[in-house]
């Protein structure tokens, strides 16, 4: 028979060590908002760049698109088909500020200004002002203040054989700088600053 053996006392568990808590110091953290502000500092003026030249470049791709649509349509109903400044889409502007608006019309007489009372076809599109404070300048300014296209679909009513839209930033930033020319023939196209088109400089 085996005898009894008597049975030692469990040891207790040995404590344990709480753990090192994680995280930054105040220094550490300080030293992090330091180097991220110079980091955004740095970048900042590279953002605004890109932001800005972007706005002017979807401004320009705008009137480009837009005076395609207003010769597409004079071409399809065999009708003068006009775009004017306006910053109501009721009535053209007599000043070429294009930055506050511009819209497209079935223009009855071809005289390049929308009367409601003879140009009774609805108004084909309306572009509102500009939300920035870019400026749309055409050179040379067309003489009824309006780019019309006839059945053919020529350009008419600009008075010389090209109009040149110039789109300029606040600053007048020259990487901004971007130009829409168009010939009497109805072609477009879009530069940069410094380029020429049609003997037309965008600068």
């Amino acid at each position: 028979m085996t005898p009894f053996r008597a049975l030692s006392p469990a040891r207790p568990a040995a404590p344990r060590r709480p753990a090192s808590a994680g995280g930054f110091t105040l220094i550490e953290l300080m030293v992090t908002v330091a180097i991220a502000a110079i980091f955004a500092s740095l970048a900042a003026p590279s953002l605004t760049t890109m932001i800005r030249n972007n706005r002017i470049q979807t401004e320009a791709s705008s009137l480009v698109a837009d005076l395609q649509l207003a010769r597409t349509e004079a071409i399809k109903r065999g009708a003068t088909v006009a775009v004017c400044p306006s910053s109501t889409g009721t009535s053209c502007l007599t000043t070429d500020t294009w930055q506050s608006g511009w819209m497209i019309f079935v223009d009855a007489n071809g005289n390049g200004v929308y009367d409601p009372s003879t140009d009774t076809a609805p108004v084909l599109r309306v572009r509102k002002a500009f939300s920035s404070t870019d400026t749309l300048t055409p050179a040379p300014a067309p003489a009824t203040h309006a780019i019309s296209f006839n059945r053919e679909g020529f350009a008419t009513g600009m008075g010389t054989t090209t109009t040149m839209f110039k789109f300029h930033s606040a600053n007048n930033d020259n990487n901004a700088t971007r130009c829409v020319s168009i010939d009497l023939g109805g072609r477009l196209a879009t530069w940069s600053y410094g380029g020429t088109s049609m003997t037309v400089s965008c600068s």
